[in-house]
């Protein structure tokens, strides 16, 4: 039995998604170094009602990876060491933290970077658009026709489109059409993981490379390919092309499989990773810690789903 750790993505962000790090000291220490960093007092807007700064790129990136790095500093002493961790696009860089390649304030310090990076490119502004239940081949003419680009994988009919508004109006209306049993608009404002975050990929590199990291304690996969990444500057590679190539998810759950995990543990925001794993693996064991109401109700499943 293999332990795998998956950091969430952007778009389950909600207020009440930290009750669970309040009593805990280790916990606290993160989100406190966070809310410090992006000066953002992040244990207020938690309590606050739905407020539309938890999806603006400059606090949502911070947040996702403070989140899922206060969950694993909890965990981490009282669960068997993860034959891998991997991350759904910001939540690749959060897992690279959790692995132990970069601390908790480096991890903050370069989300914040990457999202400033991404929101300073003027072609990059427009959406994404989840579709489940058209093929590859079919989207890709609808992309090519409107001008938009598939961003990411999760399967072979469930897709995320990244383009302008009016591309994906269109997008929306001609897939509902084709008979997609899926078409949502998601709560992000920049079209990531295509061409046009070029610049920011460069300059995002650059940065990486400066950065004075460690090896993972365990691979993290990387989005775009699923390769085992055991070294930084493969790491960076990967963190930098993720931005303008598409993320290959259902490619990296594949890679996990094959490299032994078993055992599924989201640390969040929200539970559509391990929700896939569910769909596609049903085999195998996958849950969220929102799926529990303490720490200690995940470690007593862990326990039992790594028996």
């Amino acid at each position: 039995m293999g332990l795998a750790i998956l950091c969430s993505g952007q778009g389950a962000q909600r207020p009440g998604m930290l009750a669970a790090c309040r009593n805990e000291p280790l916990a606290r220490e993160v989100i406190d170094e966070a809310s410090h960093l992006i000066d953002v007092d992040l244990w207020r807007l938690d309590q606050e009602p739905m407020d539309d700064r938890m999806f603006q790129n400059a606090i949502a990136q911070p947040l996702i990876c403070a989140t899922a790095l206060a969950a694993w500093r909890v965990l981490s002493s009282r669960l068997p060491e993860p034959v891998l961790y991997a991350g759904y696009s910001i939540g690749e860089l959060a897992a690279y933290g959790c692995a132990g390649a970069l601390s908790a304030s480096q991890t903050i310090e370069l989300a914040r970077t990457r999202a400033a990076l991404m929101d300073a490119c003027a072609d990059a502004h427009g959406g994404m658009l989840a579709v489940r239940g058209l093929l590859k081949p079919e989207l890709e003419s609808l992309c090519t026709r409107f001008g938009a680009q598939i961003a990411i994988e999760n399967g072979d009919d469930h897709f995320v489109i990244g383009g302008t508004g009016p591309a994906l109006e269109q997008i929306a209306t001609h897939a509902a059409q084709a008979g997609a049993s899926t078409v949502r608009r998601l709560a992000v404002s920049i079209i990531s993981h295509t061409s046009v975050l070029q610049p920011a990929a460069a300059a995002l590199r650059k940065r990486l490379h400066d950065v004075d990291a460690l090896a993972p304690t365990a691979p993290v996969i990387a989005g775009i390919s699923g390769a085992a990444v055991d070294n930084w500057p493969a790491a960076v590679d990967s963190l930098a092309a993720q931005l303008m190539q598409a993320i290959r998810w259902n490619t990296c759950v594949e890679a996990a499989v094959e490299r032994g995990a078993t055992v599924f543990l989201e640390l969040g925001p929200g539970n559509s990773l391990a929700r896939m794993i569910q769909e596609s693996h049903p085999q195998w064991q996958a849950r969220s810690i929102g799926d529990f109401r303490s720490f200690d109700g995940v470690s007593s499943w862990a326990e039992r789903a790594m028996s």
